[in-house]
């Protein structure tokens, strides 16, 4: 299934033309032809990327891009290109700091939710934002240091992509998820250093597949099944034929999940195959660690360590998601999954663990008589003892990493979705190169920081939305520069500031120390705090 088309917003533009010329060339190298132009096929470039959302400026009227839907109806809403950093406020009262309800009404009129942000060296940028060093973006989010990118999000050192969904380093690509390090590919799904390859799941070091899942390290393969260069070849240009053809006519494809939803059920034969052949691979599950991570980081951020952290998991998980539970379908063995762009749509009965994935992978494989034999329409029809999804990966080195879904040189973290690079995390999306964080969503490079989102080279930060190079900063949007401060939105280079304004570091401790308290009242109490950043800007006390 694939959304309907939807017209660009400035079909004349640079970026849509630069964009849309790129697209006719991927389609010459991942087709051998071109289909039509870009536009014809956005509802179903889109439909992978769910994070594109449009408001309206309170200023201008004008359409804002957010990356993010959390934000709370009736707030003030801003374009980057509307914001004056160069502004300075009044100090707010004395009297406002003494409770949160006085602080927060002193400083509502001056929060506003920013989006349309394009930063760093960005230029040709059209509905766009969390747009850095970029050029030549066209309704995407939270991209950077990429070029020639539509209807997508979630790309770093891209090149090239359209309608993907997560990747980095990757170019010449065409509908998936979860790329890294991949050239020329249509609907690939999680794979790692490929090429050439095609409707496939869970591949790595692979060039020249089609239809192919949980491989390692082959090539010219149809259905698992590797074949003589010349056989491959041949099969592949009679199965671009007929993909082109069916994108050119319906104006989309069928995802890889669609094709597979198709199949027949062969899960007791799969069972009986893996069956003693997939043990789960050994890592320690030392919660006491976990621990110790959040009872460092309340007690540097609420001065009080708190202890029990699935206590607060409903509070931790509210807005970025969290690992989920299932089962491998052949062995009833826990996995976790998550409901996250490239894993939400995976078929809950066709999921197993990462060593059944990988020996699946190599014990079961079409013939070379149905691989010459098969065509796009029937796909389904063969590959249905192959088509499994693990959820979770591990990757280079990894210790004590329980209900996390991918782990990349990571440890002591837990229920993290792509912990990358961390450590000390816990109920966090993707902390990417990061320490001791808690609650968080795409946050890298940072410390010791709590329910914040979107940010970089943060440090001992609570409840931070779109922050740069801060630090001991609590409750602020779209801010850089930023050193200790409360409740500021759309600032730069601020001391001790309250509301935008700088208070001085005796005025702006007092404040801090009443909502550390109101904080952890709410806490201990009810382990949940109903005032968060997305809502902090919205009439009406909390």
């Amino acid at each position: 299934m694939h959304l309907p088309q939807e017209k660009p917003m400035d079909a004349g533009s640079v970026a849509y033309q630069k964009v849309n010329k790129e697209w006719l060339a991927t389609c010459r190298i991942l087709l051998g032809r071109e289909v039509g132009g870009l536009s014809e096929y956005s509802g179903w470039l889109s439909s992978l990327s769910d994070r594109f959302f449009v408001r309206k400026s309170s200023l201008s009227r004008k359409e804002v891009v957010f990356g993010s839907d959390a934000y709370c109806p009736g707030a003030g809403i801003i374009s980057f290109d509307e914001v004056d950093f160069t502004r300075r406020f009044e100090p707010i009262s004395i009297n406002d700091t003494k409770d949160i309800d006085s602080l927060l009404s002193a400083v509502r009129e001056r929060a506003f939710y920013c989006g349309n942000i394009i930063i760093g060296n960005s230029r040709f940028v059209e509905s766009g934002s969390g747009v850095t060093d970029s050029f030549y973006v066209y309704r995407s989010v939270k991209v950077s240091g990429s070029k020639n990118v539509a209807y997508s999000q979630y790309l770093r050192l891209c090149e090239c992509m359209f309608g993907v969904n997560e990747g980095g380093s990757s170019k010449f690509c065409i509908r998936g998820a979860a790329h890294y390090f991949n050239q020329r590919s249509l609907e690939l799904w999680g794979g790692g250093n490929c090429s050439d390859c095609y409707f496939s799941y869970g591949v790595d070091d692979c060039k020249d597949c089609m239809f192919c899942f949980n491989m390692v390290g082959k090539s010219h393969a149809i259905g698992n099944c590797a074949l003589p260069k010349e056989k491959y070849l041949a099969i592949k240009r009679k199965l671009l034929g007929e993909i082109a053809e069916e994108l050119e006519k319906n104006k989309g494809l069928p995802s890889l999940v669609d094709i597979v939803s198709k199949c027949d059920d062969p899960i007791t034969e799969v069972s009986l195959l893996l069956k003693g052949k997939a043990p789960p691979f050994h890592d320690e599950h030392d919660m006491g660690k976990i621990e110790q991570a959040f009872s460092e980081t309340t007690r540097v951020l609420l001065g009080k360590p708190l202890s029990g952290i699935d206590r607060y998991a409903a509070w931790l998980s509210r807005v970025n998601p969290v690992p989920i539970p299932a089962k491998s379908a052949a062995s009833g063995i826990v996995v976790q999954t998550a409901n996250y762009p490239c894993m939400a749509p995976l078929p809950k009965d066709r999921l197993l663990t990462l060593e059944e994935g990988r020996k699946l992978g190599e014990l079961s494989a079409i013939s070379a008589a149905q691989a010459e034999k098969l065509s796009f329409a029937e796909a389904h029809k063969s590959i249905s003892r192959l088509a499994f999804f693990p959820p979770e990966r591990r990757i280079g080195s990894f210790r004590n990493l329980p209900d996390c879904c991918w782990g990349a040189s990571a440890s002591d973290s837990y229920k993290v979705i792509v912990a990358g690079l961390c450590k000390h995390c816990a109920y966090s999306t993707w902390p990417r190169s990061s320490d001791h964080l808690a609650g968080c969503g795409m946050v890298y490079e940072s410390e010791f920081s709590m329910r914040c989102h979107d940010s970089v080279e943060i440090k001992r930060c609570f409840e931070v939305d779109f922050g740069r190079q801060c630090s001991d900063c609590y409750y602020c949007h779209n801010v850089e520069g930023m050193q200790n401060a409360l409740f500021c939105f759309n600032a730069k280079n601020l001391r001790y500031a309250v509301g935008n304004a700088e208070v001085g570091k005796e005025r702006f401790g007092d404040a801090k120390k009443m909502l550390q308290g109101y904080l952890l009242e709410q806490l201990e109490k009810k382990k949940d705090v109903p005032l968060c950043i997305f809502n902090a800007a919205c009439a009406g006390k909390i």
